[in-house]
């Protein structure tokens, strides 16, 4: 069996590619990093260092080698000779790819072949998103075939596989680091043809409906990965854990979850117990410090992380939405207007704009978060942040605005 991973970054590597080869496949990785593409090819294994306990434990992944991502012809050659196929590219990247994989796709329709492509974005509608982007290449007397053959199928990526510490690197230029955590939940609605047997891979799991276990990544895991990023950075911390472990940041970030949590549960008809499960496994997922995850990192592009339908401001609207308040994802929010990293152009941008403008455009065109109750909630959490303000001014704030816990 064959296996296509499209991007051999930290996910790619470091999950999906160990969930094919402990499957049986042999993988190919596609990426236009040289470098990692030459050593895959001399290599032919790479190490996982998982986090297991109080150690990290070598995990290896082997009957792996790679294309050159710029190389057009072996790209669609490889795309149309696998069994199955995942991108973890980042959705900025999907654009660029999306005309290979269209060629990809008639170059298999030629032999008859169909082809599920398993999409490890960060994106709610990763599905349509990728579909939209594939199917205008798609010529008119092939789009029948591509419909009914071409699956684009939603993946909940719950594996935390942070940059890989030094002392890995040195020894093995591909190393990876990552949690343990390694259940994969899928869209089974997203498969083709309908009807089709679900692809061997290990603990794939598929769901439908898919929308709550999408939204559920998005809007409890990733939303308290960015609170807990924003509120760190105002306190001058550098990693994830030492977050996670705060007191302060802590107490923010168990009711921020909470919020969701129940919004999520409401508005899918899920049980309540079962999110909260979720919510207790990671919060001590979150404290792991063999992840030693920079703010840096997950703080990345506050453009995208604070836009209307991502993990902050996603979670506000849906517990608004929802006849709940959000008060505490809004002091996530209020951070992330204040999040300056001056490597982030992104995060520069937002910062400049704000004091050139206020905080109030700046969430309308950021956010699209215009409500007057809605911007006057965070604007005062902003301004707390801004006057270095002591924790016991949030938490009196909070309280004042009458929220359920």
């Amino acid at each position: 069996m064959k296996a296509v991973m499209y991007g051999a970054g930290n996910i790619g590597r470091g999950f999906i590619g160990q969930r094919f080869y402990l499957s049986g496949y042999e993988t190919t990785f596609i990426d236009v990093n040289e470098a990692v593409v030459n050593e895959l090819n001399a290599q032919k294994k790479y190490p996982i260092y998982v986090t297991r306990g109080t150690e990290y434990v070598p995990e290896w992944v082997e009957n792996v080698n790679a294309v050159n991502g710029k190389d057009e012809a072996a790209v669609v050659k490889t795309i149309a000779e696998c069994d199955i196929m995942a991108t973890a590219l980042g959705v900025n990247i999907l654009p660029f790819v999306a005309p290979l994989l269209a060629k990809a796709v008639l170059a298999r329709k030629a032999v008859g072949k169909p082809l599920n492509i398993l999409i490890c974005e960060n994106m709610i509608g990763s599905n349509e998103y990728l579909h939209g982007l594939v199917e205008p290449h798609i010529p008119a007397e092939d789009k029948a075939w591509f419909e009914e053959n071409i699956g684009f199928v939603c993946v909940s990526v719950g594996r935390t596989v942070p940059p890989t510490p030094a002392e890995f690197k040195e020894k093995y230029a591909l190393a990876v680091c990552a949690e343990p955590y390694s259940e994969l939940p899928v869209d089974a609605a997203g498969f083709r043809p309908v009807g089709c047997e679900m692809p061997p891979i290990k603990e794939l799991v598929p769901f439908s409906p898919f929308a709550f276990f999408i939204e559920r990544k998005l809007l409890i895991h990733n939303m308290g990965h960015a609170l807990m990023t924003y509120m760190a950075y105002q306190k001058g911390y550098n990693y994830i854990f030492e977050a996670a472990t705060d007191g302060e940041i802590k107490y923010i970030l168990t009711r921020a979850l909470l919020e969701s949590a129940r919004a999520l549960a409401k508005r899918h008809g899920a049980p309540l117990d079962d999110t909260m499960q979720f919510v207790e496994d990671l919060m001590v997922r979150f404290e792991n410090k063999l992840l030693v995850d920079s703010l840096d990192r997950v703080g990345r592009d506050p453009k995208r992380k604070l836009s209307e339908h991502d993990r902050l401001v996603g979670a506000f609207k849906m517990v608004r939405e929802q006849g709940m308040i959000p008060a505490h994802i809004a002091v996530g929010i209020a951070a992330g207007y204040l999040f300056d990293m001056p490597t982030d152009a992104a995060a520069v941008e937002i910062t400049d704009y704000v004091k050139a403008n206020g905080l109030t455009a700046a969430l309308a065109k950021y956010s699209n978060i215009t409500d007057e109750k809605d911007v006057a909630m965070i604007r005062k959490f902003y301004d707390l942040f801004a006057e270095k303000a002591p924790f016991s001014a949030f938490v009196e704030t909070l309280a004042g605005m009458k929220n359920t816990h």
